[in-house]
């Protein structure tokens, strides 16, 4: 399990690196790995099941250019500030759809400029949700940034992102699944 495990050490600067925030089950992150066999793969997610899992998956199919980091983002961000990334993916974060929780939710626009010191030049930052509120919301944040370059989630390529858990439950329940990519100049 340990092999896993993110620690700069197991990681060759010359290599790409992605990012994602909040992999859940892991199917994004599996796949970007299988898509990707040249490049770090990081996942950071506090919660243990998809910890597990994800690791459970690692080892049984041989993947072995994944990193956890089994801790919220900030203090990733925070500690590992000489880490720069190629692709940073946001995918179906939780909404906080109560008004009173807006404030709990990821996207915002410190939090986007933060994410844009980490990104090369070039590099892209993926969002997708499928709440129409956090959307808006997120579209409101990026007005600052100007960097923002949407993209029909049907017109990307079959290895840049999977059907994950909550993208095929939105699409069930009909929901619209909102996406953009923001591309760093």
């Amino acid at each position: 399990m340990d092999n896993y495990l993110f620690h700069p050490s197991k990681i060759i600067i010359s290599k790409p690196i992605f990012l994602e925030i909040g992999f859940g089950m892991g199917h994004n992150l599996l796949h970007t790995a299988l898509y990707n066999k040249n490049n770090y793969i990081i996942g950071v997610d506090p919660f243990l099941n998809g910890v597990v899992s994800v690791i459970e998956k690692c080892v049984q199919d041989k993947i072995n250019n994944i990193l956890i980091y089994p801790h919220p983002v900030e203090f990733f961000l925070e500690k590992f500030k000489n880490i720069f990334f190629e692709k940073i993916f946001i995918l179906f974060p939780d909404p906080w759809p109560k008004k009173k929780h807006y404030k709990r939710r990821l996207f915002k626009n410190k939090f986007i400029i933060t994410l844009l010191e980490r990104v090369n030049a070039g590099g892209k930052i993926y969002f997708a949700t499928d709440n129409q509120s956090y959307y808006n919301q997120a579209l409101e944040e990026l007005e600052i940034v100007k960097q923002t370059i949407p993209i029909n989630i049907e017109k990307l390529d079959n290895n840049e992102l999977v059907l994950t858990k909550y993208f095929k439950r939105a699409k069930k329940l009909g929901n619209n699944v909102n996406f953009f990519v923001i591309v760093k100049l």
